[in-house]
């Protein structure tokens, strides 16, 4: 197919800024790639993708759940100034009328105001009411699923659905009792997953300009999605996307279903792995960044696209051997040790990139920042905090970011610096139930350059650095003007609780 003449520059001058493709694993844990050290996982697409760019060792999440994390991504703000989190419920949960606020610019408004066209393919989980659309918020077009591929969960037979459990947590009933029922199906639905359990739809949307004004076309494609079918038609417009007739940059945005559970692969994949369900779910994932990338290098825009590959949060634990894992590091999911907020991070850009390990602190807050600066779009009127990465990944210089905060249901829960880490909350992805804690009376510090896996706590033994640690955190925390929690909006005013999920 023949392509336009590239467009012209802000300045009037043709344009060379790069065209930008993210890509979203969903709970793909930090040991979960060959590149990061998995025995049995077989990942030779990412692990290509690794040799051939940065891999970093350091990089992290704003929140070890999914909303938060993405809400951070999208906007380079920490949850707690967005309102892109909840104390009730964790995510953003199904049928809400609110979702993302329209007060937040996001990337992808920021890069279209600046000429980029804007695409997101796949997961969004920020709100499925209309309102809250990616093409709401600066996508031009967006073909996926509004939440994570368990959600709008109908029961297995004989069991309650997600909605009834809300209606009885309203009535009064436990919400630890309801949980472990929700819990008990789940592991049972997770085992020998049908696609009927859950009611998952797939939506097209669409930004059109009609006379001047602005317009959406909105539909229902199926549902349920095919799950076994989804990650292919996910993949197929990916690529028919990056082939496309281009007279502009682009961002594309793509949120893969892959390996949160359940694990529904194509029939190709079951059993490809030694891995078990979880590992055929990482090889389809993997397949898919290899077509996406094949795609890349035959366009004749590759040299000026950058791909990043990372994870929105670390493996779901809970459920034990039926998902990924962290490698070394501490526990997982809704956890903000490190297991739950550090993410296998990626970055490819043929000619401008060097390969190299980048053992300096990095963060999905700085995609914004980073992006924007690529861009040469201007930031939004927000206080930001994300840095932008640009030098590490063009001239490998020590990356701009040298703290790191850790978030979970709208509290500060740890604080990084340099190779130093303050825990102030004990929080374990095993036991979601019980994660409303009381801060510690004694909180522990780790050296993570010679404790990744957080193991020996220095807190008695290196006073002033946990004394200097508490104080920045605290610092920081009150510099935040802090919004109202977004997810809890429905809860709060209908009297009923979310699962508190994924």
């Amino acid at each position: 197919m023949a392509r336009a003449a590239p467009a012209a520059g802000p300045n009037g001058s043709p344009d060379t800024r790069p065209n930008i493709i993210l890509l979203i694993a969903d709970d793909l844990g930090w040991g979960d790639l060959g590149s990061y050290g998995h025995p049995v996982f077989r990942t030779p697409n990412l692990d290509r993708m690794a040799a051939e760019g940065q891999r970093w060792t350091n990089f992290y999440v704003s929140s070890p759940i999914c909303s938060p994390s993405r809400g951070a991504m999208l906007t380079g703000r920490v949850e707690t100034r967005s309102g892109l989190y909840g104390a009730l419920n964790s995510v953003q949960v199904e049928g809400d009328p609110y979702g993302f606020p329209d007060r937040e610019a996001t990337v992808a408004s920021v890069l279209g105001d600046a000429g980029y066209a804007t695409a997101l393919f796949g997961k969004w989980h920020l709100g499925d009411a209309p309102r809250a659309y990616p093409t709401r918020h600066g996508f031009d077009s967006w073909w996926g699923m509004p939440m994570s591929n368990d959600a709008y969960f109908t029961g297995i037979p004989g069991g309650v659905s997600i909605e009834e459990l809300r209606q009885r947590f309203a009535k009064g009933e436990s919400p630890k009792e309801l949980f472990a029922l929700y819990y008990r199906q789940a592991v049972t639905a997770f085992r020998d997953p049908k696609n009927a359990y859950w009611n998952s739809p797939l939506i097209s949307s669409e930004r059109i300009v009609v006379n001047g004004k602005t317009d959406y076309r909105d539909q229902v494609v199926e549902q349920p999605v095919d799950q076994p079918g989804y990650n292919k038609r996910l993949t197929d417009r990916v690529v028919d996307f990056i082939g496309g007739k281009h007279d502009k940059p682009y961002l594309a945005w793509v949120g893969y279903e892959k390996p949160h559970l359940p694990h529904m692969p194509a029939p190709e994949f079951v059993g490809s792995s030694k891995g078990g369900p979880v590992g055929d779910a990482i090889a389809e994932l993997d397949h898919s960044v290899g077509r996406v990338m094949e795609a890349v290098r035959r366009s004749p825009d590759a040299k000026r696209t950058l791909v990043v590959f990372v994870s929105d949060n670390g493996p779901w634990i809970l459920y034990e051997e039926l998902v990924g894992s962290a490698g070394m590091l501490r526990d997982g999911k809704a956890s903000t040790y490190e297991g739950g907020a550090r993410v296998p991070a990626l970055f490819w850009w043929p000619g401008t990139i060097r390969p190299a390990v980048v053992d300096g602190i990095g963060a999905t807050y700085d995609l914004l920042p980073t992006f924007a600066a690529l861009a040469k779009a201007r930031l939004p009127d927000a206080v930001l905090d994300g840095v932008d990465l640009g030098k590490t990944l063009r001239e490998q210089a020590p990356s701009p970011r040298q703290v790191m905060p850790y978030f979970y249901r709208g509290r500060l829960q740890a604080w990084r610096e340099g190779e130093w880490k303050v825990n102030f909350y004990d929080v374990t992805g095993r036991k979601p139930e019980e994660s409303l804690q009381v801060r510690m009376a004694k909180p522990t510090l780790y050296n993570l350059g010679r404790d990744p896996g957080e193991k020996f706590d220095k807190a008695a033994s290196e006073p002033a650095i946990l004394q200097r640690l508490q104080q920045d955190a605290q610092a920081f925390e009150r510099s935040i003007t802090k919004a109202a929690p977004e997810f809890d909006r429905v809860t709060i005013e209908r009297g009923m609780a979310g699962r508190g999920g994924n």
